[in-house]
């Protein structure tokens, strides 16, 4: 058996920071991992959860200026 922690449907709402509605919304639409053993309540795995929020980081500036500096300059080696 694995080691995933469950939570409910109020707690992963809070968890995200979102309201119960919205989050049945991104279940309905298949845009966030979920549970329903048996068809009954819907279950969330802890970790999945994270990382759907991780998924969507946010690159600061000084990321993204790094990051072209260091595209332009492998550019001229090819």
């Amino acid at each position: 058996m694995s080691n995933a922690t469950f939570i409910s449907s109020d707690e992963a709402a809070r968890l995200l920071g979102i309201s119960k509605a919205y989050l049945y919304k991104l279940t309905h639409q298949r845009r966030l991992p979920c549970y329903k053993p048996r068809g009954g309540v819907l279950l969330f795995d802890a970790q999945e959860l994270d990382e759907y929020v991780r998924a969507g980081r946010v690159k600061p500036r000084q990321e993204l200026v790094a990051r072209a500096e260091d595209w332009l300059n492998d550019r001229g080696r090819k």
